[in-house]
């Protein structure tokens, strides 16, 4: 029979259950939330833990801020587009025909694209608005807003229609009428080519005049006038010198002006005939004014057919509002200068030298200083459009 414990007899495995419990007790007193220790960043971990937040603040906006700017450039973009849509289906067709083996664009269209009025005539056709042009069929002699120029081609009317040369849409009319649409070159340096020189007289006049001293006298005025104006001026001779006509290219291609004015007198066997005229370089593909076969030649001075031509055309105006002379246009020509240019680039007739009143006033001081002053109000008129 099994031995009976009671309360009164000592347990004698006491010792080993105190034994044991002792380190357990030291195990569970350690896990107890109260001896836990809570991990604490150092005061550098803080600060570069606070620098980072910061910067993946600023790298979140950035993105923000480029994620809008690129929604708003695609937005403008797409208007843009629709507005160039928009405008080009709202534009007028300019329709055109073969004559000749050449393409010409009908005159009616030419109007509406420019916002003119076209009126009929029995001779040709006038585009009116807010500016007026007289045309010919079969003739190369018209005018921009009263000012006499030389198509390269006639007009011609087939049928009902009157049609336009495309190269003087492009190359004449659309020069002038629209001064946004020419290259933008600036203007800074001018070349001033007085023409002839030394052994080369030019054209003689009356009572011992030369066309040489003339042109001489006329540039040195124009140079003073420029550059008191703050342009830079180049001479391709400032005295009395022989200068060959390459020599003058090459000035020009080595100095490398923003503009090229060479400066001449007229003659003509004929007394009677006066009047002052500008040339621009001659249109590839296009006969001169003074001729009527077209040539396919072309030099440096074409790659500014539409700034040559506007450039001479506001001269020429300028020289008619200041002198009152007589208008005999602007006019193309291969001129060897205006070929060989590496800038925009006009050659003008100042007058005839051979007309004994017209010689006389090309003579005279306060005559040149009018065509000065033209000159220079032409060249600023021109820079107002090349800005």
């Amino acid at each position: 029979m099994p031995r009976r414990i009671d309360q009164h007899t000592p347990f004698r495995g006491s010792a080993r259950i105190r034994l044991f419990l002792f380190p357990a007790l030291l195990f569970f007193c350690a896990l107890s939330p109260a001896a836990e220790k809570t991990y604490q960043p150092t005061q550098a971990q803080r600060r570069l833990a606070e620098q980072q937040r910061l910067q993946n603040q600023r790298i979140a906006e950035i993105r923000r801020q480029n994620a809008e700017r690129n929604a708003a450039k695609a937005a403008a973009a797409q208007a843009a587009e629709k507005q160039v849509k928009a405008a080009a289906a709202a534009a007028p067709k300019l329709r055109y025909t073969w004559i000749n083996s050449q393409r010409y664009v009908l005159i009616r269209d030419i109007a509406r694209f420019y916002k003119l009025s076209m009126i009929r005539t029995k001779t040709g056709a006038v585009l009116r608005g807010y500016r007026k042009i007289d045309l010919f069929y079969n003739k190369r002699a018209a005018s921009i807003d009263g000012i006499a120029i030389c198509f390269t081609f006639a007009p011609l009317l087939r049928g009902a229609n009157g049609y336009l040369h495309e190269k003087d849409l492009l190359l004449v009319l659309d020069p002038v009428l629209r001064g946004n649409g020419l290259p933008k070159y600036p203007v800074r340096t001018i070349m001033i080519d007085p023409g002839h020189g030394g052994t080369d007289k030019g054209a003689p006049g009356r009572s011992g005049l030369l066309e040489k001293n003339l042109n001489l006298s006329m540039a040195l005025k124009l140079r003073t006038a420029l550059r008191k104006l703050g342009f830079q001026v180049i001479m391709t001779r400032a005295a009395d010198l022989t200068l060959s006509l390459q020599a003058r290219a090459d000035l020009c291609e080595k100095f490398r002006p923003d503009l090229f004015i060479s400066i001449h007198c007229n003659a003509a066997a004929q007394k009677t005939i006066n009047g002052i005229e500008t040339f621009a370089m001659t249109p590839a593909g296009c006969p001169s004014s003074s001729d009527s076969k077209p040539s396919n030649a072309r030099g440096s001075g074409n790659a500014f057919d539409k700034n040559n031509y506007r450039l001479a055309y506001e001269i020429q105006k300028c020289l008619l509002r200041n002198t009152k002379a007589e208008d005999r246009g602007v006019k193309h020509a291969r001129f060897f200068v205006l070929r060989n240019a590496s800038c925009p680039a006009v050659l003008i007739e100042t007058g005839f030298i051979s007309n004994q009143r017209e010689g006389a006033l090309l003579n005279r001081a306060d005559y040149q200083t009018k065509v000065v002053n033209a000159i220079v109000r032409g060249i600023l008129n021109y820079r107002a459009l090349c800005r």
